[in-house]
């Protein structure tokens, strides 16, 4: 059996080897594959440590191959994201479960929210339309909405860990994989370090795209013009990143999609360059870390998908060869930026 699970590694390498074997446990015997996300992380900050230092802790836990979503994924919506990964998984044809880490929530419970969520019927859309009038972000007004459908699932839709499982499930559900889920609480304290590591060089070069990039600022991805406008209006107030992160979001957005905005505008992400990427399923290619030769050829010999693994640059179309320059530029601003420490 093969299993995979999403972690972004962050954790220290002892932490992490109790994780793996948590879950090594639970499972039984077959593999354990790991899924991440870039330099960049969900949450709209750059990862501590590189990639490819948190692939190698991981595979010094006990998982025993990684795969690293793209930066598309990496600085999109939550639910994009799970779509990514879980796609990913989907196209390599050998996983057999998705171990999803939850906070007290069990999986019919999930399942239950899922279905609701793929319905999307119209009491619903409105039920999520009147919370976001009053004021609520997008996620505190859909786990109010999900309140009125599904028993304790505003509680439920309260934890972005669940938020999360929900979205996976749902992903699993629409594109009718035979991907299994079974759900695992959540470590206490879990990925608490490493995130947050913040420096001058990229407050700096924040700073230079709001004038450089005044003109396209609306032709980012997750760009429009009353955010363009917001950010024209405060821009002469600018200290930092986080503090004009902040001062964007205000009470009406949520603090962690400005902040991927503001590195999708670092790393020029488009939203003609995500409309090639979404042409491509979400998955045109995937890295992927392993030790065992034999495991890396024998996913790189599916043909589902162009895998990547640190060696010669497999032959792929121009188009999805274009997706993968812009990721190596963003490579290089993550290094120039995280050159000093803080």
């Amino acid at each position: 059996m093969r299993a995979a699970y999403f972690s972004d590694f962050t954790d220290s390498l002892e932490r992490e080897r109790i994780r793996v074997q948590e879950i090594k446990t639970i499972l039984g015997d077959g593999q354990l594959f790991g899924v991440m996300s870039g330099n960049y992380l969900q949450d709209g900050f750059p990862a501590g440590e590189p990639k490819k230092a948190r692939a190698e802790k991981a595979l010094k836990a006990g998982v025993d191959l990684v795969l690293e979503q793209s930066n598309y994924a990496s600085l999109s919506s939550l639910g994009i994201y799970a779509f990514g990964g879980v796609r990913i998984l989907d196209k390599l044809g050998c996983v057999d479960t998705l171990v999803l880490e939850t906070e007290q929530a069990s999986l019919e419970q999930l399942l239950e929210i899922a279905y609701v969520l793929i319905a999307n019927t119209r009491e619903f859309q409105q039920s999520v339309s009147r919370h976001k009038e009053k004021g609520l972000v997008f996620y505190e007004a859909q786990a109010e909405a999900v309140g009125e459908f599904v028993e304790q699932g505003k509680e439920i839709m309260s934890s972005l860990y669940n938020i999360f499982a929900v979205e996976c499930i749902k992903s699993l559900k629409l594109m009718y994989s035979s991907i299994s889920c079974i759900c695992i609480p959540r470590s206490p304290g879990r990925e608490g370090g490493g995130r947050e590591r913040m420096t001058r060089h990229l407050s700096q070069y924040l700073e230079y795209q709001l004038y450089f990039s005044e003109t396209h600022l609306s032709d980012i991805y997750g760009g429009y013009e009353e955010l363009t406008n917001r950010i024209l209006r405060y821009r002469e107030g600018f200290v930092d990143f986080q503090q004009f992160s902040r001062q964007i979001a205000g009470e009406e957005k949520d603090v962690f999609d400005v902040r991927k905005y503001f590195l999708r505008l670092m790393c020029g992400m488009t939203k003609s360059s995500i409309a090639i990427w979404r042409m491509y399923d979400f998955s045109p290619y995937c890295r992927v870390y392993a030790e065992e030769e034999a495991l890396r050829k024998e996913l790189k010999e599916s043909n589902r998908m162009v895998i990547l693994d640190g060696q010669r640059i497999p032959e792929m179309d121009r188009s999805k060869r274009d997706l993968l320059r812009q990721e190596e530029r963003a490579e290089w601003l993550y290094r120039l930026q995280m050159r000093e420490k803080e």
